[in-house]
């Protein structure tokens, strides 16, 4: 998870001292925010869903190395799994319904469920992220709007990188990166949603390394559940491996605060 740990630094600035900033950039960095879906500060506390992933199709999709087991190994115990998901404003636990001793005991030690497993709390920490309006600095954060042919340029310090954003005219994220650092840079696809703009795709470089054919890519759809726009179909593209993992959610159980 050293990626995503690395993104967290980059996008979460509550901790950083407060400091006065510009009137102006001030409100632009109040009229961003207040422009995203916050489920978790609209009383979302978690939700609990079925985790759906065919294993005949990820095939046709990765690269296999061998090691996950055979198809009928697959077949006969690893895709009746009734896997599920809680995730809360913190974090997203996959559970299987088996002990750890069962899922030992799974072929190739549960190799596959374990993959299947990190596929999906990744891909929910990621969207995390977006959903817990971090990707944006805190509203203390001190920052500089400047017109660009796309909308906006937004300068920051963090720790001791300038950061640069880049938003359209609407104030949807289009990227961002350290300057002077192509490796670290970050795109972002959002859309539009009852409550505010939903994380559509988020690509990054494998291992600080933003480059063709090394892109993790995720991308997301969304379901209205109790009022809140929820993941229904998400996609992890990891370009240097052939790797595509592609799995839904569904049946999702919502608790409010």
């Amino acid at each position: 998870m050293r990626i995503l740990c690395a993104i967290l630094v980059l996008s979460v600035s509550a901790s950083f001292a407060r400091a006065q900033v510009p009137t102006n950039d001030a409100a632009l960095l109040s009229q961003a925010r207040a422009a995203y879906d916050d489920p978790f500060e609209r009383g979302l506390k978690s939700f609990n869903c079925a985790v759906n992933f065919n294993w005949k199709q990820h095939w046709k999709d990765t690269y296999r190395v061998g090691d996950e087991g055979t198809d009928e190994e697959i077949e006969t115990f690893i895709q009746p799994i009734p896997n599920r998901v809680t995730v809360t404003r913190e974090d997203a636990i996959v559970s299987s319904g088996m002990t750890e001793e069962q899922e030992h005991k799974l072929p190739r030690g549960g190799m596959a469920e374990g993959l299947l497993v990190h596929a999906v709390r990744f891909s929910l920490r990621t969207w995390l992220v977006a959903a817990n309006n971090a990707l944006l600095p805190a509203a203390d954060k001190p920052v500089h709007f400047e017109s660009s042919a796309s909308g906006y340029k937004v300068g920051l310090k963090i720790e001791n990188s300038d950061v640069v954003m880049l938003l359209t005219p609407d104030m949807r994220l289009q990227s961002m990166g350290a300057t002077g650092s192509e490796g670290d840079r970050q795109e972002f696809e959002f859309h539009p949603g009852p409550q505010g703009f939903l994380l559509g795709s988020w690509t990054m470089g494998e291992d600080g390394n933003f480059k063709p054919g090394n892109h993790l890519i995720f991308t997301y759809t969304y379901q209205s559940v109790d009022g809140f726009q929820l993941p229904a179909q998400m996609v992890v593209n990891r370009e240097s491996h052939h790797e595509v993992w592609r799995y839904t959610l569904s049946d999702c159980k919502v608790t409010k605060d």
